[in-house]
């Protein structure tokens, strides 16, 4: 603690009869990594605190739907439908679904705190899928962290939407150049035609990480079966 008063002193006895525009270079100059960081828990923080007071210790599905204005969230018909369709009771756990999370994983600009609150649901094993543009899914698939469906969780879905496939080379080269399947192709989908979501197409990933990889199936085919779409014809 004598340590930090003493630093606090010497830094402001360097900021003294400077500028108030002297001060914020040197302090941008010096502290500019700390200053990005801290913005960052500060935008994260309350996101993170509404997520932990509205969220069960325990959900039957987690998806999130990136880029989109479409409201899929709690009280639309999209939320209500798949429940009813999965079979869910609410009551006993929750069904999440985040439809508020704008980002372009090819720029990963420091500060958005959606890009940041995306990989956090995806790396801590919160999230089961993920819907976005399928160039965006890409990105996301090449830095392994979406399954490769050729995983025995998923095998059952490779061969049924093999004709969907979505593929995309790791960047890490021990994970090989080998392009993997790492997307289902939504288009002609309620998210697609009904609801009109995503008007330049979209596509499902699942997470590398995801608790209820299972769950991914009957989510698919109600997408599917909602549009009156038969995804064997395509």
């Amino acid at each position: 603690m004598k340590q930090i008063v003493q630093w606090c002193q010497r830094e402001q006895e360097k900021l003294q009869g400077r500028s108030l525009r002297e001060c914020a270079e040197y302090l941008w100059g010096y502290y500019q990594l700390w200053i990005i960081a801290l913005v960052c828990v500060l935008l994260l923080l309350p996101m993170g605190i509404h997520h932990y007071f509205t969220t069960n210790s325990e959900c039957w599905f987690f998806s999130c739907f990136a880029n989109t204005t479409a409201r899929l969230g709690p009280g639309t018909d999209f939320y209500n439908g798949f429940a009813e369709y999965a079979g869910y009771d609410l009551n006993e756990k929750d069904l999440l679904f985040v439809d508020q999370c704008y980002c372009d994983p090819n720029r990963k600009l420091v500060g958005n705190q959606y890009y940041q609150l995306l990989i956090t649901y995806l790396d801590s094993g919160e999230l089961d899928t993920l819907v976005m543009e399928p160039e965006y899914l890409q990105t996301i698939g090449a830095s392994g962290r979406l399954m490769d469906l050729r995983d025995n969780r998923t095998a059952s879905l490779f061969e049924k939407y093999h004709d969907r496939l979505i593929f995309s080379v790791p960047l890490e080269e021990k994970n090989g150049s080998e392009a993997i399947p790492i997307g289902i192709d939504l288009t002609g989908s309620i998210l697609t035609e009904q609801i009109g979501a995503y008007p330049m197409g979209a596509a499902l990933g699942i997470n590398a990480l995801s608790p209820h990889p299972e769950e991914a199936a009957a989510f698919l085919s109600y997408l599917f079966a909602s549009a009156g779409d038969n995804p064997s014809t395509h």
